[in-house]
């Protein structure tokens, strides 16, 4: 065999998995594809599976997984470098954070190939599910990255995330992948027949569930008259309050033309009140000098939902990250404070021991962030003929987490009002990524999501994860919808949550104790016989 072989052999593994990579990062909303692609996205995961195929180590596997997650990472979530001057942890740390969990998830992936052929990809898409799964629970959850990412033009098929959450969709994109790799690679392929007519039953069933649904789309029992603001301005610059203010008080009154007839509720974006409302009352009544804060709100004659920090620690002077709902009187109606913290960012974890503070203090000079919050709640507004309208205030990449969303719905939430600031991205992809992950919480609850950002991407989704309403990206703009609210119903994910992925879990373990023992067993009984037979 000559070197050159052995050279092609060698690099064929790594080339696969860079084409993986490039292929996912493509599918996922990126600076060419704004909102993902379907087609890289269900091919995605071809070149990996082959990869993973031909390796003859779970060293290899495992390296190669890895370097897969770097890549993807780094090319999908580039973006996180520009979060002022965190790029060490949320984007090198991270990184190389990826590449060392995708290690085991390699060698689980390599373990789905002792199986026979016709079971592979379903193992292989049931370990490709649960790691997305295992990487978006928790304190340090980033579920950015999926496969789910790439689904968003396949309307029909994400309708089942009422049924499995994004966790199902996830699922069967990998299967699809694994399927076709695992019939390329094979020489019999009529031994894989049944599992390609078994992989493309339950594409088809998944799209037949969606087209009925999509036929069939819930009707509004009412609508609340809501003014979306999109101030496009950077609440770290210098002087931000000020401007931020101006620019969103300006915006505000152009959609209220007539104060006798004011909406039912304006929203800003989160950060926009810098300080505590509620402690510095007096400050808001005289800043901005041309404006009044309070005087505004006694002008527009409707209620405000605005992001503010909220003092809950006085004893220590720390505060929570919060949304405050205000009356047009400047009272202080109702606030919620956001309970899934950006790790890294909005707070250091394990500051409890000195020895970390004094390692984050000398690192980033600062080793205290925000305090979590750990109400879920629903807060409420009236619409125009008095009918109570409740709605649940995620903040910012919150309405990326099924979870907190399902717990924050059960409270009695009609609709879904998400603030978010991600100005700080400076890219279309990251407001895109945003936007895609957040509009699967509509089809899962079947509620309506309503998204208030600073820059992007504001917009209305229908039940149906349908886009009603938007604003363009890095535009100072706003926009005055009929928000529908339709009844609030129960679906069968935000009843049963993760069961999908527990599911998968629980079966993997039994397969993976119970299969060898069998295997081990027809060995053993298979070597009897031979020893049975004559020479």
């Amino acid at each position: 065999m000559s070197k050159m072989v052995v050279i092609m052999r060698c690099l064929r593994p790594l080339f696969l998995l860079v084409l993986s990579a490039i292929m996912l990062s493509l599918g996922i909303p990126n600076e060419v594809f704004k909102l993902g692609s379907s087609l890289f996205g269900l091919f995605a995961l071809v070149p990996l599976y082959l990869a993973i195929r031909e390796t003859r180590s779970f060293r290899q596997s495992g390296f190669l997984t890895g370097a897969m997650f770097l890549l993807v990472h780094l090319m999908s979530s580039f973006w996180l470098a520009n979060f002022k001057d965190f790029a060490v942890f949320t984007l090198g740390a991270s990184a190389v954070a990826y590449f060392f969990l995708g290690i085991p998830v390699g060698w689980a992936l390599r373990y789905s190939f002792r199986f026979p052929s016709a079971w592979r990809p379903f193992l292989f898409a049931a370990v490709w599910t649960l790691w997305e799964w295992v990487k978006s629970i928790g304190f340090l959850a980033y579920p950015w990255g999926t496969l789910v990412m790439t689904s968003r033009d396949l309307a029909p098929l994400i309708q089942i995330a009422d049924l499995a959450g994004t966790w199902g969709i996830g699922f069967l994109l990998c299967l699809f992948s694994a399927t076709v790799a695992e019939v390329l690679a094979s020489v019999n392929r009529r031994s894989l027949a049944n599992l390609m007519i078994f992989t493309g039953g339950l594409f088809a069933l998944s799209f037949v569930y969606g087209w009925i649904r999509m036929a069939n789309p819930p009707v509004p029992w009412t609508t609340l008259d809501t003014v979306l603001v999109q101030n496009n301005a950077d609440p770290w610059e210098r002087g931000a309050i000020r401007k931020n203010l101006l620019i969103s008080q300006r915006l505000t009154r152009k959609q209220i033309p007539d104060p006798r007839t004011p909406p039912d509720l304006v929203v800003w974006s989160e950060s926009i009140l810098t300080r505590s409302y509620r402690e510095h009352r007096e400050y808001y009544d005289s800043i901005p000098r041309d404006d009044p804060f309070t005087g505004f709100l006694a002008d527009i004659r409707a209620p405000l939902l605005v992001g503010s920090p909220v003092l809950v620690d006085p004893e220590e002077q720390r505060y929570s990250n919060s949304v405050i709902l205000l009356g047009s009187d400047g009272s202080l109606r109702d606030w919620y404070a956001k309970i899934q913290l950006v790790c890294f960012a909005e707070y250091m974890p394990f500051t409890e021991y000195a020895w970390v503070r004094k390692f984050f203090d000398s690192l980033v000079g600062f080793s205290s962030g925000w305090i979590p919050g750990t109400e879920y709640k629903a807060m409420t507004v009236t619409d125009a003929e008095g009918r109570e309208v409740n709605f649940a205030a995620p903040i910012c990449f919150e309405d990326a987490f099924p979870a907190l969303i399902s717990r924050l719905h059960k409270n009695g939430s009609d609709v879904l009002v998400n603030l978010t600031n991600d100005s700080w991205s400076k890219t279309d992809s990251a407001e895109y990524q945003h936007f895609v992950i957040a509009s699967f919480r509509a089809i899962e609850m079947r509620t309506t999501l309503v998204r208030s950002t600073n820059a992007g991407y504001t917009v209305v989704v229908d039940p149906l994860g349908t886009v009603l309403y938007d604003m363009p990206l890095f535009k100072a703009e706003s926009i005055r919808v009929p928000v529908p609210v339709y009844p609030r119903i129960r679906t069968f994910y935000a009843v049963f949550g993760d069961w999908f992925p527990v599911l998968l879990a629980v079966a993997m373990i039994l397969l993976f104790i119970v299969y060898p023992l069998i295997s081990n067993r027809r060995g053993q009984q298979n070597s009897v016989l031979r020893e049975g037979l004559p020479s």
